[in-house]
């Protein structure tokens, strides 16, 4: 064989080396760019989108005391109302506690760490799924999200917002808010910005004092018997959405 043919198929074979070593390095940076059937599934059971949700949400909260209707308003705090959707889909709440009630004011839940906690015997929670143990009152989903609060549509004074935003709180005025009044559900936090899954109901009296401070995305439109007949350690046994 002449020493050309020989030159020509060992370049041959060099080149066709280079390209299946380039095509292989950069393959697995091809293929997760494209969407696999698993991430596709993952797709389509993610929260609707907010513009595709109705004005108005239905949602049974089922306790120890009997059940609590409520009405979800997701245009008026999207993020928040779709937090507590998913939140209640997943069987999040199901198995907590009340675990702070003030008569004539609140019941609160939506603590992981009250799922097993026994207030009598003064234990430590436990939550439920991983998420801990620690003092009942300071669980959370492992995440937390900001406000949607417009002050302004809540004739909150202008003096009390500069404080308020002098403490950290940051508004949305494009929103229409709802006032923290008798029957609304609203997001219990530790300061501006710290929502996670802790929810309170208002119990008697409208409590303008809480406008600014806590994100309103509902209220009670059937069961403010049971909910002024919750004590301390009742329990959330599910919440249904219906959409």
């Amino acid at each position: 064989m002449k020493p050309i043919f020989i030159f020509l198929i060992i370049a041959v074979v060099l080149l066709v080396g280079f390209f299946f070593f380039k095509n292989k390095k950069s393959g697995p940076e091809n293929v997760l760019a494209t969407p696999t059937p698993e991430a596709s599934s993952r797709e389509t059971t993610s929260p609707t989108p907010v513009a595709e949700l109705p004005e108005k949400i239905l949602a049974t909260m089922e306790t120890s005391k009997g059940k609590i209707e409520l009405e979800l308003y997701p245009k008026v705090a999207p993020k928040t109302v779709l937090n507590f959707i998913t939140l209640s889909q997943k069987g999040f709440y199901d198995g907590t506690k009340f675990h702070r009630v003030v008569d004539g004011f609140v019941i609160q839940g939506g603590d992981p760490l009250s799922w097993e906690w026994d207030q009598a015997e003064g234990t430590e929670g436990k939550a439920k799924g991983n998420f801990g143990t620690g003092t009942v009152g300071t669980g959370g989903p492992g995440y937390a999200f900001e406000d949607e609060i417009n002050p302004k549509s809540l004739n909150v004074p202008d003096a009390v917002i500069k404080q308020l935003e002098a403490a950290g709180y940051k508004y949305d005025y494009s929103l229409k808010s709802l006032p923290n009044s008798t029957g609304a559900i609203s997001m219990a936090n530790a300061g501006p910005n710290t929502n996670g899954s802790q929810f309170f109901v208002i119990t008697q009296e409208d409590q303008p004092s809480l406008n600014g401070k806590h994100t309103v995305f509902g209220k009670v439109v059937k069961g403010m018997d049971v909910v002024r007949a919750i004590k301390q350690g009742d329990v959330v046994k599910k919440i249904e959405v219906k959409i």
